[in-house]
């Protein structure tokens, strides 16, 4: 079962936990996104800017298990997300390795939930925020490029961007595309950083944001871009 409109099934509000929850306004997603936990937070700040996720939504669809004995298990997956290869991923979000299996029936309905993902193709992931977010730099990176997602860029931005990577044969380091965005040929400019940053998120170029980023980190401009701009 799936929210009408296709946002959230279940909000911060109708959850009335008793521990940090929020929202986040999502450029990726197109609306404002709940979260329960600061894992949760931190794992929508990566899926804002990985480029490898095409599109992702929190709180995604109610299953229900009629049990023979008569019971209807309930489970709310926390995330469901479209990737870059066009598979579907539904994901539980855990603190721990072994947090899901102190409880067994929790630990139940995650086995009934990845049956069903079986069945329908889809692929079924307990996602541990210890080990996930704290790989590479993903976490880091993902902070800082989900600052300046809404960051404008104008019609000349794209045109100076797709002339400079037409010339690069469709890559360049990050400082040439800071100073090509920055308007002021800077390769520092606060400006320019931002409107990098929020082209990562639109998924128009792709740098890879489990290392660390510098002026020499490639960032490659995306096949859609291209053929976009004529490449």
């Amino acid at each position: 079962m799936r929210a009408e409109g296709g946002g959230p099934i279940r909000t911060v509000i109708q959850a009335v936990l008793k521990r940090p929850t929020g929202e986040f306004p999502s450029l990726k997603a197109g609306r404002p996104l709940p979260w329960e936990s600061i894992a949760e937070r931190h794992f929508i700040w990566v899926c804002e800017a990985d480029w490898d996720v095409r599109a992702f939504m929190m709180q995604p669809m109610r299953m229900e298990f009629r049990m023979s004995d008569g019971r209807t298990l309930v489970y709310f997956p926390d995330c469901e997300r479209l990737l870059a290869s066009t598979a579907i991923e539904i994901i539980e979000i855990k603190r721990s390795d072994d947090e899901h299996r102190r409880d067994p029936e929790y630990s139940f309905k995650l086995w009934l939930a990845k049956r069903v993902c079986k069945l329908r193709g889809w692929n079924f992931r307990i996602l541990s925020a210890e080990t996930y977010l704290a790989e590479g730099h993903r976490l880091a990176n993902a902070r800082l490029i989900r600052m300046d997602r809404f960051a404008a860029i104008s019609s000349q931005d794209y045109l100076r961007l797709g002339e400079a990577f037409r010339l690069a044969d469709g890559t360049m380091p990050w400082g040439a595309v800071v100073t090509t965005l920055s308007r002021t040929d800077d390769e520092w400019s606060p400006q320019g950083l931002a409107r990098l940053r929020a082209l990562i998120v639109r998924r128009h170029v792709r740098v890879d944001i489990t290392r660390r980023i510098t002026q020499q980190t490639p960032v490659v401009l995306t096949e859609s871009a291209a053929i976009k701009l004529g490449k």
